[in-house]
């Protein structure tokens, strides 16, 4: 390993360091010039700390969720963040850390894990609709926190609307044309009406939830994203599968509920096909691969089109992501899948691009044929970088980072309600490795090569977190 790998992963390691949250509003000091026509909130949700009052994570999920903001308005950058007050966050708090079990983290001493399933972090993603902000994770269901302060108002289930065995995924989807939000999450409950698997959900733009259908499942899978387009959900069902054995022996302790999983590439793998009107389900097989998350889809003609990232091997979550203290993961290839009328999958990887992650489109798209996605890269042997992609030019544009800063998830946001694709910014926080602080850098999305349009600096330092969602409302000062 080269000595400048050696200095990138340790600068890179301090930022898992615990992160305090900022409960008052503070005025970021900004570099550059914000656009005038650039006004709205993003919300970002991630892990931000990893030990607390005894507990100690074995993996990065295990972290406490820290939902942070950053309010663009009249040229100005105003931030806050709290982490989401969950049993396991109050439990840490009073001191009662090392009795907390988290998705790969045992609690101490055999005993007090049995018959404990993992506690909730909420620490996935930010998502606003229906006037509501919700931290969503795997683990469990929706937190609503408060839009302007960020306090902790409590679970969400929808006025009653979200069965109490049913998890509620952290990646939705919303529909930019009806403003529905779409979304899917594992069903527990085992019964002769009603088998486990993935319960699908219309969430109205009222916020009303409504049942969309369900995609039945013969064995428990790990299911972390899907796409929409305007006729289906669409479902890649990867053969990352729970292991019976191996989930009773961590139901009785031993073992995490974590590495209960395994994928298992000779039981093949499915697209499911689910009507937006409630019609038959279209299921296809292909041949499997590990993913983990998923850029858009669309309906070309009577074929459906799916963009995601792909990986080599699951060893990237199974042993690479345990070691996050020292390095970031290699991550994925983005791909290409078309399911065609006939029943055929062809999938091809697009373009050269490897070592991406968090693709994203602009959300005006989303169901919706895109011509641009933009990815966060990091590679131990190569610089951090915000790269865009042209699939209809094939060609792709870098913003690189030095010193072993890197980005977080990129958002793109229009100049204006009718600007064309790509016209406008890329948000993204990140980690600046060389102060351990962490900033909001804004890039023009036309010209992303160029130095920031605009960087807005906190004095303090926070993981830059998995997921978030931009909003052209703006919170009072406060």
């Amino acid at each position: 390993m080269s000595s400048v790998t050696d200095a990138r992963r340790a600068a890179t390691a301090r930022a898992f360091e615990p992160a305090l949250e900022a409960p008052e509003e503070i005025r970021l000091r900004v570099t550059g010039a914000i656009p005038q026509e650039l006004r709205g909130t993003l919300y970002r949700n991630g892990p931000g700390r990893w030990e607390a009052g005894g507990f100690h994570a074995g993996h990065p999920f295990d972290g406490d969720g820290l939902v942070s903001k950053f309010v663009i308005d009249a040229g100005e950058v105003r931030f806050r963040s709290r982490y989401v007050r969950t049993p396991k966050y109050l439990a840490e708090e009073a001191g009662r850390g090392a009795r907390v079990r988290g998705l790969y983290t045992q609690a101490s001493g055999s005993a007090a894990n049995i018959g404990r399933i993992p506690a909730d972090s909420a620490n996935t993603h930010a998502v606003v609709h229906a006037e509501r902000l919700l931290a969503l994770s795997d683990v469990g269901r929706p937190w609503e926190v408060d839009l302007d302060d960020l306090s902790t108002l409590g679970p969400c289930d929808f006025d009653g609307g979200l069965p109490r065995l049913t998890r509620f995924s952290p990646h939705p989807k919303i529909d930019p044309v009806t403003g529905e939000l779409f979304n899917f999450g594992l069903d527990l409950a085992v019964g002769h009406k009603v088998p486990a698997g993935l319960r699908c959900y219309r969430v109205d733009p009222h916020g009303r939830l409504h049942n969309a259908g369900l995609v039945r499942l013969d064995q428990v899978i790990v299911q972390h994203d899907f796409a929409i387009t305007s006729r289906y959900l669409v479902f890649a069902l990867a053969p990352i599968t729970v292991d019976p054995a191996r989930a009773a022996l961590a139901m009785l302790g031993r073992g995490t509920y974590g590495d209960a999983a395994d994928y298992r590439p000779q039981q093949g793998m499915r697209i499911v096909l689910v009507p937006r009107d409630g019609g038959q389900h279209r299921v296809i097989e292909c041949d499997p691969f590990v993913y983990v998350h998923i850029d858009n889809a669309y309906d070309d003609g009577d074929d459906v089109i799916l963009d995601l990232v792909r990986y080599d091997s699951f060893d990237f979550l199974t042993t690479t992501l345990k070691d996050f203290r020292n390095r970031l993961p290699e991550m994925g290839k983005p791909a290409r899948m078309r399911i065609t009328k006939s029943g055929r999958v062809e999938r091809a990887d697009i373009g050269e691009l490897d070592a991406l992650e968090f693709p994203m489109h602009d959300e005006r798209r989303t169901g919706r044929a895109h011509r641009y996605s933009y990815f966060a890269s990091y590679h131990p042997d190569r610089d951090g970088a915000i790269v865009k992609y042209d699939h209809r030019t094939g060609t792709e544009h870098r913003h690189t980072f030095t010193g072993g800063e890197f980005a977080g998830e990129p958002v793109f946001v229009p100049r204006s309600t009718k600007a064309e694709e790509d016209n406008g910014w890329i948000l993204t926080v990140t980690y600046l490795a060389a102060e351990h602080r962490t900033a909001l850098i804004i890039l023009d999305a036309r010209d992303i090569e160029k130095p920031p349009v605009a960087v807005a600096h906190l004095d303090t330092h926070f993981f830059p977190g998995f997921h978030g969602s931009f909003t052209t409302r703006v919170s009072a000062v406060g």
